[in-house]
């Protein structure tokens, strides 16, 4: 299919209910036009997450990280603010900070060109009296961020809407869990072998939960219990609920009713961030697409208990990890499965086990069209 039939099949979508739902046709996952388009009116153009704030708690701290080939570093301000700056020097365009750290100003390996924490250019070593150079006028650019549930957002383009407003109702859902107290213990990343849309309909349906995970999630959060929620302007999820007999794990905020300690929240803030909230924990993927059939996934875990023990830190980590090696290996025979030329679209299972899929696609038709 060429992209005009692509996003022919997408427009058409707007007008599917949920009980008729399929899936996308193959080339949806597979065409390198469809994803240069989502480069620039996604990745580009909406919000992406790109940490915790818990990362940078005191001033001068930072953390580096790339998106669509963008350098950036996330850095807390003498000011107290959380700003996301362009990780390129303005002279001749090196990269100015690796990894993550602490500091009072960044000096470019290159010339030791050197900025204010804000981006602010503070010397020019050999160059700053040149009568044609101000100083004053040269810094780091700076992109729009937003702080929700402690995670950091950042809009390249600048030109996305309010995303607390957007995620209104989601923050009423996960409101009594105070993800923004938790703090990260868990972060881990690697490339995995599929198109990034399949990962994010895989973290967002419970329909393989009790075949994929039959040995690590089955007994907690079995696919039977699966319950669809009504999607937001910017995010859709499921509540995946546990067995009554499931004994409760870790220790959860007092503010959680009896009804909120025995489910997770599985949600996703589009294009690029899915997460699933408990009581005691939250685990998320901030995605990284590198090409239409590649994605680097960054992983991580923050806790409510600051005093969680080695040893259950290391059984939450572990089940993590277990189910992430599940999905991938799962997802790299989707993404041979995907190469096909006998493949077709299919129906998707009912609201309950698929309904986010379905989800997935509204707000891609609504963003991309």
């Amino acid at each position: 299919m060429e992209l005009d039939e692509i996003l022919e099949v997408l427009k058409n979508y707007r007008q599917v209910d949920y009980d008729l739902a399929r899936s996308m046709p193959p080339e949806f996952y597979t065409s390198e036009e469809v994803f240069a388009l989502e480069q620039e009116r996604l990745f580009r153009s909406q919000w992406i997450c790109l940490g915790r704030i818990d990362q940078i708690t005191n001033c001068g701290d930072y953390f580096t990280t790339t998106l669509i080939n963008e350098p950036l570093i996330v850095v807390r301000t003498s000011s107290n603010e959380i700003k996301a700056l362009s990780n390129v020097c303005r002279h001749r365009g090196s990269v100015i900070a690796d990894d993550s750290g602490n500091c009072k100003v960044f000096v470019c390996p290159y010339h030791s060109w050197t900025y204010n924490l804000d981006g602010e250019l503070r010397h020019a070593p050999l160059i700053d009296k040149r009568s044609d150079f101000d100083l004053n006028n040269c810094r780091l650019p700076t992109f729009s961020t937003e702080v929700w549930g402690g995670f950091i957002y950042v809009n390249l383009d600048g030109t996305a809407s309010s995303l607390v407003g957007q995620l209104e109702g989601l923050s009423k859902i996960i409101e009594h869990y105070h993800v923004d107290e938790m703090v990260e213990r868990h972060a881990e990343e690697s490339i995995w072998d599929c198109n990034w849309k399949c990962l994010t309909e895989n973290f967002m349906e419970g329909y393989h939960l009790s075949t994929v995970h039959r040995d690590t999630l089955h007994d907690i959060t079995p696919t039977r219990l699966s319950q669809h929620f009504s999607p937001g302007e910017g995010y859709f999820g499921f509540y995946s609920v546990f067995p009554d007999d499931l004994p409760q794990r870790g220790k959860y905020h007092g503010d959680l009713t009896s009804e909120e300690q025995n489910r997770s929240v599985m949600f996703a803030v589009p294009p690029l961030h899915v997460a699933g909230v408990a009581g005691h924990k939250i685990t998320y993927l901030y995605l990284r697409p590198e090409t239409a059939s590649t994605v680097r996934v960054k992983r991580g875990i923050a806790v409510l208990d600051n005093e969680i023990t080695d040893s259950d830190l290391k059984n939450v980590v572990d089940l993590f990890e277990r189910t992430m090696v599940e999905d991938s290996a799962q997802l790299s025979r989707v993404s041979r499965g995907l190469k096909s030329r006998f493949l077709n679209t299919s129906p998707l299972g009912s609201i309950n086990y698929e309904g986010n899929v379905s989800d997935f696609y509204h707000y891609l038709a609504r963003k991309l069209l």
